[in-house]
């Protein structure tokens, strides 16, 4: 199992320095991103029955179970394949916990994260939109630093349990990277609003809200071939 320094070294190799490697600022049409389905990466087989073409509609996230991630922590690139079939792809969140008061597991998944984010901006040359993961404020140089400014971004707030370490990183993220749009998983708190245009969020389905649209879709498809016969 690797070490935090293990992680802090594998950095060093991308960026030459104790700072996470840089992300660039990925320029997505918000009229484009709000028409997308967002898909977590255990779905695909449901996300593939709601797109025409995936590759023009569908964006891979990792709000998903841990052991679908983990194929990640050994090999960055593993979902090379699966990334080339869809429009754009979330870095992944390796569940860091903001309720963890251990700063450095959470500095450890942060940096595994932004890895494997510049890896496939950078060697793969595919479009990223950045999760931002963070803990208490000794993991803020890590999770919002060398990140361009207007740089599109995603955040999950499904499970939050600790709304002032939620806030208090969310508030201070934007202000530093001030984001074209955020791609937002969960409830969007009616706070936000006080510090950024939600106008400017763009809501990710659900897993539930997918199967809906499954069902709806299969509904539709019925009355089709009904009124066919």
């Amino acid at each position: 199992m690797a070490t935090l320094n293990d992680v802090i070294d594998y950095s060093k190799f991308y960026c030459g320095t104790d700072e996470p490697p840089r992300f660039y600022h990925e320029h997505f049409d918000y009229e484009e991103l709000k028409n997308k389905i967002f898909v977590p990466v255990d779905d695909f087989k449901l996300g593939k029955v709601l797109c025409k073409n995936t590759k023009d509609e569908m964006i891979i996230h990792y709000f998903a179970h841990d052991k679908e991630q983990n194929r990640l922590l050994i090999n960055n690139l593993a979902d090379g394949k699966l990334h080339e079939k869809v429009y754009a792809v979330t870095s992944p969140d390796f569940s860091a916990d903001s309720n963890n008061c251990w700063s450095c597991f959470n500095i450890g998944n942060i940096l595994k994260s932004r890895i494997c984010a510049y890896r496939w901006q950078s060697e793969c040359e595919e479009a990223v939109i950045l999760t931002l993961l963070w803990g208490d404020e000794s993991t803020y140089q890590m999770a919002f630093g060398n990140v361009e400014k207007g740089s599109v971004i995603a955040v999950s707030s499904q499970g939050v349990k600790d709304m002032r370490i939620f806030e208090k990183g969310i508030r201070y993220g934007i202000d530093k990277i001030q984001p074209e749009n955020i791609c937002w998983y969960g409830k969007v708190f009616d706070w936000v609003s006080d510090y950024y245009d939600t106008s400017k969020i763009i809501r990710m389905q659900t897993r539930t809200q997918l199967i809906h649209r499954k069902l709806m879709l299969e509904r539709f498809k019925e009355q089709i071939d009904l009124f066919s016969a």
